[in-house]
């Protein structure tokens, strides 16, 4: 059996790295949550808990945060006129150094805080650029290498003067060529992107509130209300109780985010329908970021993990492992965080 050169070995690798991030930008502009604010899938809401504690922070702070459905749009283009170039080969030194790059500023924003380093796919992603950087397309089926001798009917299809009538085509410019299949590449992921954008349709899921239940707290909403009922007894307030606010600011349904009297971390306080209280971390175990609830589950805006609002548990996406309980009661009509 004939061995295969290393560089046509490294063929499957650079389709499924293109294919891939044409998938990923196609998969953004086709999520109709993804522009919408409030949603759970809300790129500025992603952006946010990317930059938090974070050594690529500082970069989404400044480029993108401010105008965040500008830049999710912008991110969500650039990976699929990647994705096309790494596919078909063309210039692909230049679109593995911008796909390398991309996912290294996902790594130190997006899984900075994914653990162990290795559940986040972004370093992988990173290292698995580095071989097309350093050579390209060499030995594989790919555009790069055709045009090293392009054949006389592909430099007339890209030449931008037709040659006159009786001009023999000699010297095809290379140069040329490629300039224009790179621009038709381009062309070709807008076109994608648009088509994509056309076919998400509207938004049709919850929005999250914007009710404070405490200074430094912020509410993430769903669906209901009604009066809350009591959660604790009659007896003493436990030691270090901290009062979180007023429990008429959460009526059934919604949720509110507080800082843990412990940690500092915040942690999401959730009332359900019948009235009771449930209290949990609200960091993701995944990679960091800060959950929300839309009246019916608990969610993850950065990865799509979800959580059951009753217990913790993991019940979609990539979280490995329960949201940590926490403890409050309710007591005189108001709230109380206890340490733990």
């Amino acid at each position: 059996m004939t061995a295969l050169r290393p560089g046509a070995a490294l063929l499957p690798l650079r389709l499924f790295l293109g294919a891939t991030f044409v998938y990923a930008g196609v998969q953004k502009l086709t999520d109709s949550g993804f522009l919408h604010e409030g949603s759970a899938t809300y790129i500025g809401t992603q952006l946010h808990d990317f930059a938090t504690g974070t050594p690529g922070g500082f970069l989404l702070r400044t480029f993108a945060i401010p105008n965040p459905e500008l830049a999710g749009i912008g991110v969500a283009v650039f990976e699929i006129v990647i994705g096309l170039l790494a596919v078909g080969g063309l210039q692909t030194r230049i679109a593995a150094a911008a796909g390398l790059s991309l996912n290294l500023v996902f790594f130190l924003t997006a899984s900075w805080h994914t653990t162990p380093y290795f559940l986040g796919s972004d370093i992988v992603f990173v290292f698995a650029w580095l071989p097309f950087v350093l050579a390209g397309a060499q030995g594989q089926p790919a555009l790069d290498n055709s045009l090293k001798r392009p054949s006389p009917a592909l430099a007339r299809r890209t030449m931008l003067r037709p040659p006159a009538a009786g001009e023999a085509l000699t010297e095809p410019d290379t140069r040329m060529t490629r300039r224009v299949l790179v621009a038709e590449l381009a062309g070709a992921g807008l076109a994608i992107a648009g088509i994509a954008a056309l076919l998400k349709g509207p938004y049709t899921g919850s929005t999250a509130t914007a009710r404070a239940l405490s200074r430094g707290g912020r509410s993430t909403g769903g669906k209901g209300s009604g009066s809350p009922t009591s959660a604790g007894g009659n007896g003493k307030l436990p030691s270090g109780a901290v009062k979180l606010g007023s429990g008429s600011q959460l009526p059934r349904g919604q949720a509110a985010t507080y800082p843990d009297p412990s940690s500092g971390a915040p942690d999401i306080l959730i009332r359900n329908e019948k009235g009771s209280l449930k209290a949990f971390s609200a960091v993701c175990t995944h990679a960091g970021c800060t959950v929300g609830y839309d009246g019916s589950e608990i969610y993850c805006p950065c990865h799509g993990g979800t959580y059951n609002p009753e217990t913790g548990a993991v019940t979609g996406g990539p979280p490995p492992t329960p949201l940590e309980p926490k403890e409050v009661v309710e007591k005189g009509g108001q709230i109380y965080a206890i340490p733990t």
